[in-house]
């Protein structure tokens, strides 16, 4: 064939047969060289998307599964009794949220058991509070319990409002009003009115900060009891009905809820470590945050005639009275003929250890099956639990039912996820804390992100967010996916409406996302174990609504009925959620890369740090005469910065055919919350080790960011030793600028 091609005066030679072929040879090899080129190049990019289009695909799949009609009927199942923790119809509905899971096709559901400390009245002495006379005759009596709601007269094993863990006594004395029992509140109290609260039974409205700071505070200045009651200020909506013609709490309703001042440490006989039965326990005497003061919570119809009679001043300003037709005036002590009255309390509950049962259910991972993605809700009710926390746990059960249908049809995602239905929430977070520290080896080692799922929903108005800065671009990309089920919005995404209802105040044109505090499940994995968290529900307008929480929480009207009636008739509101939370964990547990992005975090730091030194510059002076500096806080907070600007890049470039080269990105996404762990904890609080956010010294509730340094700041003028106080600023200072720069170095290349 080459012959024909040559002209025919062309001599062929040896060497130049020898130059053709080896000519030919080159071609063919480059020829080759460019084809696999060419098929390499295309086939990257098909791989790419068929993977993508695989996901998108399933998701799409996962999403349109879940239905509000199944919410809707799981949540009526769920909230037909009382699940009290510890009782044996909480136990039963365990069985049963096992046997559902495993019919719906997870691979494993197992029952996890701890017995911890919980805390009851006693059924045949109950609580109850007295105002007596000079002769000790009981001249009123509060409520034994609640009258019951209509429908549910019949059921029994109804728990009386208690404060859960208060200290058994009968302490009478006088009264003092101390408006929310804030620390703020104690201090107008002692350093501007002069009133002292030793010896004395201090009564505080429910509201603004969780009600064992309020006992915690009353302990500090030694008071002898305290009574916690719902004002209609903090717990009736304007122009709204009072439970059963509207969702406002009736005069004869009270909260329930514990009074522990845990700061992480689980049971409180075993802080540390999971209460097994081999686990060594401390007694009582020497147990962690338990109260010293009897405590009872009332309805304000009965606090109103405690209030009525009040002597001593009036109340300081117009933020210290509530709703009630009282003066609000602060005692100690009743006035005029009534002066020599005093109030009783009579306060029987005990402690006992009980075993509690969290359910366990996991889809094995396909690929990653040693990297753990977690959806937990708690499933135990004070009583019925319509709200808190039912609603969350019926969104978790069709949650866990769409993930088992798609796993049925031969999907698994790329990572485990494991989905937990907790126990003893209610009781100081006791059934997830336990479990986190029974499994924190692995946890610490496997552990991606962690979902929670408590009440779904608390208002109408819009959608409420709380995670760590690692989720925020996960969470506004997801939402712009989801369809706004808010009137108005009709063909806009969720993240349009939430947008425009809730804007932030810290970024620039995006919805507001809220620090992580605690007050639930999510608080062992992110404030001690360093995992990615977040939180979603349904919330409302906390700009304009000033009620506290939902007005019927905890009390027993909290029933299915308000939600279906009131919150959220369609429970449109309900499949938002489980869409948001659904999807959260199925973007974490099958992305070929995490959706994390560390430079939300970066933005995040440099903003809280220039939040703690603005708070700072009240102490200009301080801040020069004990030479006091941020500058090492600032250049670490830059550097962090850096590293996540370069990690970003290089994140971008990954081939994610190469396992290896994404599994060692991932791992360094995976591992940066962890990198803000500090092994030693918190001042005081040594389960609370994450450096740059804890829940508030003050408010369990909220979330604070640098809370080593804020803490060391919080009332420094009043400190004795200034000295002292300024250079433990100065120490924690250098704590959070060494762990933002440590964790800056888990961002940088691996070569």
């Amino acid at each position: 064939m080459w012959t024909a091609l040559r002209s025919g005066a062309e001599r062929s030679s040896p060497r130049g047969s020898r130059g053709r072929v080896c000519a030919l040879s080159l071609a063919v090899a480059a020829a080759l060289l460019l084809l696999g080129f060419l098929i390499g190049w295309f086939t990257k990019p098909t791989d790419e998307v068929t993977a993508t289009s695989s996901h998108e695909k399933v998701k799409k799949a996962f999403m349109a599964e879940m239905k509000a009609e199944n919410i809707k009927q799981f949540l009526y199942n769920f909230s037909q009794r009382p699940h009290l923790a510890g009782t044996a119809e909480n136990l039963r509905l365990a069985q049963q949220i096992q046997a559902q899971w495993k019919e719906f096709g997870l691979d494993s559901v197992e029952l996890a058991y701890y017995d911890v400390l919980l805390s009851y009245p006693n059924e045949t002495n109950p609580n109850y509070i007295s105002i007596i006379d000079e002769h000790g005759n009981e001249i009123f009596n509060t409520s034994l319990f609640e009258p019951p709601p209509p429908g549910y007269e019949t059921v029994t094993d109804v728990v009386p409002p208690y404060s859960a863990f208060s200290a058994q006594g009968v302490p009478e004395g006088e009264l003092v009003y101390v408006n929310y029992g804030r620390t703020e509140d104690f201090f107008k109290l002692e350093r501007e009115m002069g009133i002292n609260c030793t010896g004395k039974i201090v009564i505080a409205r429910y509201g603004k900060i969780f009600r064992g700071n309020k006992v915690k505070n009353a302990e500090l200045v030694g008071a002898k009891g305290v009574i916690l009651y719902s004002d209609p200020a903090d717990y009736c909506a304007p122009g709204v009905d009072s439970f059963p013609n509207g969702w406002n709490l009736p005069g004869g309703g009270a909260q329930r809820g514990n009074v522990l001042n845990l700061n992480g440490a689980g049971d409180p006989l075993t802080p540390g470590y999971p209460a097994k039965e081999y686990t060594y326990r401390y007694d009582e005497a020497r147990a962690v945050g338990l109260p010293k003061l009897p405590v009872h919570p009332i309805g304000y119809n009965d606090a109103e005639k405690l209030l009525r009679d009040m002597g001593g001043p009036a109340p300081p300003d117009s933020s210290w009275k509530g709703s009630l037709n009282v003066s609000y005036n602060i005692g100690p002590g009743f006035m005029g003929r009534y002066s020599t009255r005093k109030v009783k309390m009579h306060i029987h509950s005990s402690n006992k250890v009980t075993r509690i049962y969290n359910v366990i259910g996991t889809i094995r991972g396909a690929t990653e099956p040693d990297r753990y993605v977690i959806l937990g809700g708690h499933r135990d009710s004070w009583v019925f639990g319509g709200i808190d926390p039912q609603s969350g746990a019926a969104v978790v059960h069709e949650i866990v039912r769409s993930y088992g249908k798609l796993k049925k049809e031969g999907w698994r995602p790329r990572r485990t996820i494991i989905f937990a239905s907790w126990d003893a929430e209610e009781f100081g977070l006791l059934g997830s804390t336990e479990w986190a520290e029974e499994n924190a080896k692995l946890l610490q080692a496997r552990g991606v992100a962690y979902i929670n799922a408590d009440s779904s929903v608390e208002g109408n108005y819009t959608l409420r967010i709380d995670c760590t800065p690692l989720m925020y671009s996960l969470v506004y990309s997801l939402t712009k996916e989801i369809p706004s089920p808010d009137e108005g919005f009709k063909g806009k995404s969720l993240y349009e409406s939430w947008h425009e209802k809730n804007p932030s105040t810290e970024y620039k044109d995006v919805p507001r996302i809220n620090k992580l505090g605690s007050g639930n499940d999510f608080e062992v994995f992110f404030q001690r174990l360093g995992i990615a968290s977040g939180r979603a529900r349904y919330s409302k307008n906390w700009r304009v609504e000033k009620y506290s929480s939902y007005p019927l929480y905890h009390s027993v009207y909290e029933t299915y009925e308000i939600v279906e009636r009131f919150y959220d008739p369609t429970f449109k509101n309900h499949l938002t959620v489980a869409q948001v939370r659904g999807g959260l964990v199925f973007e974490l547990a099958d992305s070929v890369v995490l959706p994390f992005d560390c430079r939300d975090y970066a933005e995040a730091l440099r903003n809280y740090v220039q939040v703690i030194y603005n708070l700072s510059k009240n102490h200009q002076m301080e801040l020069t005469t004990y030479s006091v500096s941020f500058d090492s806080l600032f250049s670490a907070a830059n550097n962090f910065t850096e590293a996540a600007t370069d990690f970003h890049r290089r994140l971008q470039q990954v081939d994610i055919n190469n396992p290896i080269a994404v599994r060692a990105l991932n791992d360094q996404l995976m591992f940066l919350e962890r990198a803000f762990i500090d092994p030693l904890g918190l001042p005081g609080r040594p389960f609370y080790r994450h450096i740059i956010f804890a829940p508030s010294s003050h408010n369990k509730y909220a979330g604070e960011s640098f809370p080593g340094i804020y803490d060391a700041m919080f009332d420094i003028e009043n400190k004795a030793d200034q000295r002292k106080a300024w250079e433990e600023v100065k120490r924690q200072i250098s704590i959070a600028a060494f762990t933002v720069q440590a964790a800056a170095g888990t961002l940088k290349d691996l070569a």
